[in-house]
């Protein structure tokens, strides 16, 4: 048996192993010294506090940068033990890889432009809106009529009423959210993402 304790904001108060089984548990503060004595006694609290078996255990993924740690059950579920300390949360990760049977352990080490996938596709479609819509936009400032033709709530449609905002207008929205999408690009880039993973072989 493995019990681990915080009182950290956000986090998990009570993290447990043992019978084959991970546990996790935010009992009250006043409530947590029973919680813990009853579980080294193998008694279960009943309130707020669930447990995963290794039976319907995938994988256990421990990412640089995260707060907590995920295990990963059933068909496509998701559960994260969520620990604000580095050092309690790589003990806990290496302890599950010691201890827990069956299993695999490897490390996915992400690219910078595989990490910075997501903001790299937002900063391309600010670009493409903003470049379509100020083409749009410039035209209705020297005379052109638009219309859309077809689905009313096409693309089409949709730059149209933002080109009808204005080029400075458009501007001023979209040079921030590019901004951003680049500062998060670049963030992203610098620290490419480590995911260890425990996988449960069957």
């Amino acid at each position: 048996m493995k019990i681990w304790r915080s009182s950290e904001k956000g986090d998990d108060k009570i993290i447990a192993y043992f019978n084959d089984t991970i546990y996790q548990g935010n009992p009250k503060p006043a409530d947590i010294e029973n919680v813990v004595h009853n579980l080294k006694m193998q008694i279960i609290p009943t309130d707020n506090f669930t447990g995963i078996p290794l039976s319907y255990l995938k994988e256990i993924h421990l990412r640089n940068g995260n707060r907590y740690i995920e295990i990963l059950f059933g068909k496509e579920s998701l559960e994260q033990l969520k620990i604000s300390d580095l050092g309690k949360r790589i003990e806990i990760f290496e302890y599950f890889k010691t201890n827990i049977p069956k299993t695999k352990y490897s490390v996915d080490s992400y690219s910078a432009l595989r990490t910075g996938k997501k903001p790299l596709i937002a900063m391309c479609v600010v670009v493409g809106i903003c470049t379509w819509a100020l083409y749009i936009s410039n035209g209705m400032e020297n005379g052109n009529e638009y219309k859309v033709v077809g689905v009313q709530r096409s693309l089409a449609n949709i730059i149209l009423v933002i080109a009808s905002l204005g080029t400075k207008n458009i501007l001023l929205i979209f040079g921030p959210l590019f901004v951003i999408a680049l500062a998060s690009f670049i963030y992203k880039t610098r620290n490419p993402k480590i995911v260890q993973k425990i996988i449960v072989q069957r």
